[in-house]
């Protein structure tokens, strides 16, 4: 390896938390924290930072003092396209949607604390969701209207618990709540396959309040 190519922004102490993040996840927190730190990442950048701090994932397969850096371009292309966790470009820089903004404070949280959690085996096959997610999904089991379906005091549900359930609000800009309600729907498609309660309070939200849900969209 090139002495002169260093780490920019991870931190030693930061390595060993870092390198249990999928790809994405780890692009995710290479454009929050960049941006923080007034960086702008290329797409070259972005897969040098990959490799330093994880060379067993990224880097080019028989070739470990090289950079895979097709994998990394790859996966940042995906993730401009149909998931919506990045905008921008290679001229002009790479930000975090509103989605992925969620994702990377979760991340810098998950990070400081030294609590992320790498899955492997059978349960890693899919690579979109992580355990990482499992905190914002932990936030909507502790939700009045969860409790109250999981209670069965369905008459109690009110549009107070839909605004909660999805952090948002009448004074919330329609691209914050847009954003907002494609992010909890997605972690909602995840995790109430295990949790038909989840699916239940998501069903009732949307069938009950979608007339505010609705004008929350158009204001």
């Amino acid at each position: 390896m090139n002495e002169n190519i260093k780490l920019r922004i991870a931190k030693t102490s930061e390595l060993e938390s870092l390198k249990k993040l999928s790809t994405e996840k780890l692009i995710i927190w290479i454009i929050g924290k960049s941006r923080e730190l007034n960086l702008t990442f290329s797409v070259e950048e972005i897969v040098i930072e990959s490799w330093l701090i994880n060379p067993e994932k990224h880097a080019l397969r028989g070739f470990p003092q090289f950079p895979d850096s097709n994998s990394v371009a790859k996966r940042i292309g995906e993730m401009k396209g149909k998931k919506g966790l990045l905008r921008g470009s290679d001229m002009i820089g790479y930000h975090l949607t509103e989605i992925s903004k969620v994702i990377y404070q979760d991340l810098v949280e998950l990070i400081k604390h030294k609590k992320v959690i790498e899955k492997k085996g059978v349960k890693a096959a899919n690579r979109n969701i992580f355990s990482i997610d499992e905190t914002p999904y932990n936030k909507l089991k502790k939700t009045p209207v969860y409790i109250k379906v999981k209670e069965k005091k369905y008459n109690e549900i009110v549009e107070t618990d839909f605004l909660y359930f999805y952090g948002i609000n009448w004074h919330s800009k329609t691209s914050f709540v847009q954003s907002r309600l494609k992010n909890i729907d997605m972690i909602v498609e995840e995790f109430s396959k295990n949790d038909p309660i989840l699916l239940e309070v998501h069903t009732i939200l949307n069938e009950k309040f979608q007339n505010i849900k609705n004008q929350l969209i158009k204001k």
